[in-house]
C-alpha cells in the first residue's frame, strides 16, 4: 500500500517513506504494474502479440487467428507492430508486461537481440512464432523450413532446371537460413551447384540486383524465393525487367499469398498453415498462462504444402 501510495503521489506518505521507496525502485529496477491483477491478484485476461508487419498478410492472418482464439477464451487482445525494429519491438514488451497483460506472442525482429533474454518479461509468459529466439529458451510455434524450401526446389529440379537461384531478404532470421540450408540440400542431392543466395535489401535495389543476375554468364533458370516480400519484389522487378515468369525463367516462391492465384501466370509457392500457427500459438500461451503445461519448453513444428500453378512451369492452375 506504501508503495502504491508513493507511485501514485498520494498525500499520507511522508517525505522521508517516499524517498526511501524511490531509492528501492530504483535499485530493484521495479516496474510498477497498473493492471487490476496487480491490486486483486486476478489476471488481467488480457494477452499482447508483437508482430513485424501488421500489412504483411501472413502476420495479419495470424493477427486474427490469434484474436478470434484469445475472443473464444474470454481474452482481449493486444496487437502491436514493430516494424522489425529492435528498439521498438523491445519498448512494445515493456510497456506490455508493465500494464499487466498476462502473456506475449512475439515474432522477433532479431532472435539474437540481447534484450530478448527471459529478464524483459519477468514472470510474462512468452510463445514465440515464426522465429524462434536463439539467446533464450521459450515455447515455440514454427513450420518446417528446410522442408518446405526442398518441397520447392526439389519441384525445379524436376522440370529440368540446374541453374536454380535463391532469392532471399532478411538472411539473418533463422527461418531465412534454415530455408536457404533446405535450398542447398535439394541442389547437392541432385548433384547440382548451389549459386550464391541473391540478397534483396530493399525494394529499390531490387532491379539493378536481378538485372545483373540475369546479364551474368550463367543467368539462373529458375528463381527459389524464400519469403513472400522476396517473391513479390522478384514479380515486379522481372516485369520490369521483361523477363517473363514460366516462359523466361521459372519460380516458386515460400509462402503463399491470395493475390498469387490471381496473377498471370498463377504463382507457384508453399503454403504456411497461417491460420493454425495463430491458432496453436494462442492456445499453447493460455495453457502457460493456466499451468495446464507439464513441459517447462514446448516446441510445435506445423508441415507445409507446395501449391503448384503455373509459374513453375506446370500447366495446372490452382482453385
Amino acid at each position: 500500500m506504501t508503495v502504491s501510495r508513493t507511485i501514485n503521489g498520494h498525500p499520507y506518505v511522508s517525505e522521508e517513506t517516499a524517498k526511501r521507496v524511490r531509492a528501492a525502485i530504483q535499485q530493484l529496477n521495479y516496474k510498477p504494474n497498473h493492471a487490476a491483477r496487480v491490486l486483486t491478484g486476478q489476471l488481467s485476461r488480457s494477452i499482447g502479440l508483437i508482430v513485424p508487419d501488421i500489412s504483411d498478410s501472413f502476420f495479419s492472418v495470424i493477427s486474427q487467428s490469434v484474436q478470434e482464439t484469445a475472443h473464444a477464451h474470454g481474452y482481449l487482445l493486444w496487437l502491436a507492430a514493430s516494424g522489425d525494429d529492435p528498439a521498438i519491438e523491445a519498448s512494445h514488451v515493456e510497456m506490455m508486461t508493465t500494464y499487466g497483460v498476462d502473456g506475449i506472442l512475439l515474432v522477433p525482429s532479431h532472435s539474437r537481440k540481447a534484450y530478448l533474454t527471459t529478464q524483459a518479461y519477468g514472470s510474462t509468459p512468452v510463445v514465440t512464432i515464426d522465429r524462434p529466439l536463439e539467446i533464450a529458451r521459450t515455447d515455440s510455434v514454427e513450420v518446417e523450413n528446410k522442408t518446405g524450401a526442398r518441397l520447392a526446389v526439389d519441384h525445379l529440379i524436376q522440370h529440368g532446371h540446374d541453374r536454380i537461384a535463391c532469392i532471399v531478404t532478411k538472411p539473418h532470421l533463422l527461418p531465412i537460413r534454415e530455408r536457404i540450408a533446405g535450398y542447398r540440400y535439394s541442389m547437392k542431392k541432385a548433384n547440382l551447384p548451389a549459386m550464391k543466395e541473391t540478397h534483396l535489401p530493399n525494394r529499390e535495389s531490387a532491379k539493378l540486383v536481378l538485372a545483373d543476375l540475369f546479364a551474368s554468364r550463367n543467368p539462373p533458370q529458375a528463381l527459389f524465393t524464400a519469403n513472400n516480400l522476396a517473391t513479390v519484389w522478384v514479380i515486379e522487378t522481372l516485369r520490369e525487367l521483361k523477363i517473363k515468369l514460366g516462359r523466361d525463367v521459372a519460380l516458386v516462391g515460400f509462402d503463399d499469398i491470395d493475390f498469387f492465384r490471381q496473377l498471370t501466370p498463377a504463382v507457384s509457392a508453399v503454403r504456411q498453415p497461417s491460420i493454425e500457427i495463430g491458432k496453436l500459438a494462442a492456445q499453447l500461451l493460455l495453457k502457460k498462462i493456466r499451468d495446464e503445461v507439464a513441459s517447462d519448453f514446448i516446441k510445435e513444428v506445423l508441415p507445409l504444402t507446395l501449391i503448384v500453378r503455373e509459374s513453375c512451369g506446370c500447366k495446372i492452375t490452382d482453385t
